[in-house]
């Protein structure tokens, strides 16, 4: 696998900050190696008297070489792994929302939640693994010469016993990087069975068997990767205790072996010793680091692809800028055909659709449910381009740079919509109004827009609807959509909405698009349109 992690932090940072970054560690590598140098001279030194206090001098500038140093590391990597990830987050959300609908839907919100949150926490953890493992990496590297000014044939050993060790902990990656991978899938997969779970809750409460299916499939989710982490976890701990291991047997071999074979060896026996133990810890770094590497450079490579989809996916890139359309005519679809996937049209599709609507008309969609009226109105507003025929605005093909500015006319209350806590994209709105509007609504016993937000979004389905009606009127927009809004209302409102609020709203020069099962109401549309199956029939 390509280095990703690699190429995250190259794009993030500077050469002059990466040098820096390394400087200061190796520099704090240099510094420890000196501490351990320093103690064992003076160590040396006390065999024939007192320590000479120079070499506390030493020692004292030694150890205040490398706190410094390696707090400086330490901080600098934090805020540089930080900032590419802040600018990662930050990309990686423009890019979301300049996206297409259709382009969301098949990536998954799982996945998407998944990369900006898991992956780049696992990121984030690496801060400091990194730090570590280039300052120890210094260590190893200023020790070994150490030790070559000690004993060579220590070094010899040393090196040996070093490289068996590390060879040992690597065996069998593959397979350990595999399973990291497997238990990132099962991440997103758990992930998204909890969604199911909480977004589905009331159908959970209300079918027992529903819940005892979904949580028997939770269930099974979460123990594939319980094992899948076992497994990781325990591949890297026996490699891990071997490895440790070996270097006790390194420790033993100094102590037991090279006095055997090299009689002068025993001059420097205690520095040389001292030295292996020493050496243990910054080794134990760099070989625990592994796996965090693997498991963050999976990351990195996760989050590489999800903005290779996103750009593979985005069919235009949005305008820095675009023309406002204020008003039109009439908007025509012209054998319309729509499906999720553009190369599997003999799935449900809707389509060929072919009619006009009419600036200022109240215009009703009818038809039973899942009949396509809901992904109609998403192909009417362009939020889902059309596989085939056309999409106009008075006679200006609805593509390229016009889709933004087409889009900007409509106001819309989508069965699946979203409501935000504040009144986004709305400027010097009357705290007052807002209020005002909320009791006329009938929600100002549940919530109250206080201080730029609304105090509560807890609401039931209906209120919720209410509430999405609000925020349409306003955004003031010249087209509003409604998809069967009714639905939830009691009668007060859903009189209201049909006799009232649609006459009020094209008094005022608003075209209506509304869903509608309510055939009681049904004369008080301009023009009506009946789908059955994805296509338009004849009104009975």
């Amino acid at each position: 696998m390509e280095s990703r992690l690699w190429d995250l932090i190259r794009e993030g940072t500077t050469p002059k900050l990466r040098r820096k970054v390394m400087l200061t560690a190796v520099t704090s590598g240099i510094a420890s190696v000196a501490v351990l140098a320093i103690i064992n001279a003076a160590s040396h030194s006390s065999e024939y008297g007192t320590p000479h206090f120079r070499y506390f001098a030493m020692f004292a500038t030694a150890i205040g070489a490398y706190v410094y140093c390696l707090r400086y590391t330490f901080d600098s990597t934090t805020r540089t792994f930080e900032d590419i990830l802040d600018k990662t987050r930050r990309r990686i959300t423009d890019k979301i929302r300049n996206s297409e609908l259709e382009a969301l839907d098949h990536i998954g919100r799982s996945e998407i939640y998944s990369r900006l949150t898991q992956d780049t926490a696992m990121l984030s953890q690496l801060e400091g693994f990194l730090t570590g493992t280039v300052q120890s990496a210094s260590m190893l590297f200023f020790i070994s010469i150490y030790i070559i000014w000690l004993s060579e044939y220590a070094f010899i050993l040393t090196l040996l016993l070093m490289i068996g060790g590390v060879l040992i902990y690597l065996r069998a990656d593959k397979r350990a990087k595999e399973q990291i991978e497997f238990t990132s899938e099962m991440e997103v997969e758990l992930f998204d069975h909890v969604t199911h779970l909480i977004d589905g809750f009331q159908e959970v409460r209300l079918n027992r068997q529903l819940s005892d299916e979904l949580y028997a499939d939770t269930e099974d989710v979460s123990r594939a990767l319980k094992d899948s982490k076992v497994f990781t976890a325990g591949h890297y701990n026996d490699n891990y205790v071997i490895s440790q291991a070996f270097f006790y047997f390194h420790l033993a071999a100094i102590v037991f072996v090279l006095p055997q074979l090299i009689p002068t060896y025993a001059d420097t026996i205690t520095q040389i010793t001292m030295v292996i133990v020493f050496i243990i810890g910054p080794l134990g770094v760099v070989v625990s680091s592994i796996p965090a590497y693997f498991k963050a450079n999976i990351a990195a490579e996760h989050i590489y692809q999800l903005e290779q989809r996103l750009d593979q996916l985005q069919k235009s890139p949005p305008p820095e800028a675009f023309v406002p359309i204020s008003s039109f005519q009439k908007i025509t679809l012209t054998d319309v055909e729509f499906a999720y996937d553009e190369n599997q049209l003999e799935q449900f599709k809707i389509g060929p659709i072919s009619f006009e609507l009419n600036a200022g008309e109240i215009f009703f969609v009818v038809g039973g449910n899942g009949s396509g009226k809901s992904t109609l109105l998403k192909v009417l507003a362009s939020l889902y381009p059309p596989a085939k025929g056309t999409l106009r605005i008075d006679n200006r093909l609805v593509s390229g740079d016009l889709v933004h500015g087409y889009r900007e006319m409509f106001s819309a209350v989508f069965s699946d919509f979203h409501l935000f806590n504040k009144l986004y994209g709305l400027k010097d709105v009357d705290p007052g109004r807002v209020n005002d509007m909320l009791a006329r609504m009938q929600l100002d016993t549940k919530t109250a827009y206080v201080d730029g937000r609304f105090t509560s979004l807890e609401l039931s389905t209906g209120q919720r609807k209410r509430m999405g009606l609000l925020i349409t009127l306003l955004d003031d927009k010249p087209i509003c959509v409604f998809d069967e809004w009714a639905a939830e209302q009691d009668p007060e409102f859903r009189s209201y909405f049909y006799e009232e609020l649609l006459h009020e709203l094209k008094a005022e020069g608003k075209t209506i698009i509304a869903v509608s099962h309510d055939d009681r109401y049904f004369h008080h549309a301009d023009q009506i349109i009946k789908m059955e199956y994805g296509k338009l029939v004849e009104l009975q």
